[in-house]
C-alpha cells in the first residue's frame, strides 16, 4: 500500500486515541480530508491488518489502532466503550466447544460505567487542547 498524507493523518489519529473512532468522527478531527477518502483508507488499513473494524449492536462502525490486544466494555446508559484486558488463554481453557478450534478471542461486554450521570447529549471534541484525543460520550 502507498504511503499518503492522508493515510499518515488518519494512522496518527487513530495512533493517539484512547478509545474508538467513528469515520464521522475522524473526519470532524480531519475536516480537509473527504469523508469518502476516509473510509477507503480505513478499508485498507483494515485489509492491511493495521486497524480493526468494530461493530457495536446499532452504533456506527468504529475502528482503532491496537497497540495490544485487547477487549471491550460498553456503556448501555453513554455508550462509552473501555478497553479492559484479560487473558486469552484463559478464556479458551474454559470454553470448549465440540469440533471446534478457537483461534482468537474477542469479547464485548455490556453494562453501566460509573460515570453514567454525566450523560451529555451535545458533540463532545475528541482533542483536548494539547492535542490528545479525550475518551468519546454521547
Amino acid at each position: 500500500m502507498r504511503n499518503t498524507k492522508h493515510r499518515e493523518e488518519i494512522l496518527k489519529i487513530l495512533d493517539k486515541s484512547k478509545t474508538t473512532l467513528s469515520a464521522s468522527q475522524i473526519h470532524e478531527l480531519l475536516p480537509a480530508i473527504n469523508l469518502v477518502t476516509i473510509y477507503r483508507n480505513l478499508d485498507k488499513f483494515v485489509t492491511e491488518g493495521l486497524v480493526k473494524k468494530l461493530h457495536f449492536d446499532n452504533q456506527e462502525t468504529l475502528y482503532e489502532k491496537q497497540h495490544n490486544h485487547h477487549h471491550h466494555a460498553i456503556c448501555d446508559n453513554c455508550e462509552k466503550v473501555i478497553h479492559f484486558s484479560l487473558s486469552d488463554e484463559k478464556i479458551i481453557s474454559k470454553i470448549k466447544i465440540p469440533d471446534f478450534t478457537i483461534s482468537s478471542v474477542d469479547i464485548i461486554v455490556r453494562g453501566t460505567c460509573e460515570n453514567n450521570h454525566k450523560i451529555t447529549t451535545s458533540k463532545s471534541k475528541f482533542l483536548t487542547p494539547k492535542g490528545k484525543i479525550n475518551q468519546r460520550h454521547r
